[in-house]
């Protein structure tokens, strides 16, 4: 049941008890609630960019040179059986080299993994809270008056 204004004073007289209840007051206080919120701090981008280098390598080459060898044959003799070869004659001989030849090609070396690692810290928070306090005082009473409010002598 809820009670009118006092028409004293004007005021709320919600918390009064009604008539026949026992007379109480509901106490409060402030509870610190402490939670955590999740937000972006940094933003970090991984990147992966080709850089050059110069190599030196040394590296042996061998080439064919041609040796002319000359044997002077005066006073030789003949095989028996077979005819001196004379006339027109070219031979033919092909000399080699090395040669260096590079090529380039692609070789994994290292795997890079980027993980995220969560680290937990103790934070002190402070914070200053409210509370209601009951004072209960004795108030003398001379007599009561027709409303049956207690009226008080000074």
């Amino acid at each position: 049941m809820t009670l009118p204004p006092d028409p004293q004073t004007g005021l709320d007289r919600s918390d009064q008890p009604a008539a026949g209840a026992a007379p109480e007051v509901v106490r409060s206080e402030e509870r610190l609630v402490v939670r955590t919120d999740l937000r972006p701090t940094r933003r970090l981008r991984l990147r992966k960019r080709v850089v050059t280098e110069e190599v030196t390598h040394t590296v042996t080459v061998r080439r064919e040179e041609l040796v002319v060898d000359e044997e002077d044959l005066t006073g030789a003799t003949a095989t028996p059986g077979t005819q001196p070869d004379f006339g027109d004659r070219e031979v033919e001989i092909v000399l080699h080299e090395e040669r260096v030849v590079t090529s380039t090609r692609v070789v994994p070396v290292e795997r890079v993994r980027v993980r995220v690692s969560t680290v937990t810290d103790q934070v002190e928070v402070e914070e200053v809270l409210r509370r209601e306090e009951i004072d209960v005082q004795t108030v003398p009473v001379t007599e009561l008056d027709t409303e049956g409010t207690r009226t008080r002598t000074t």
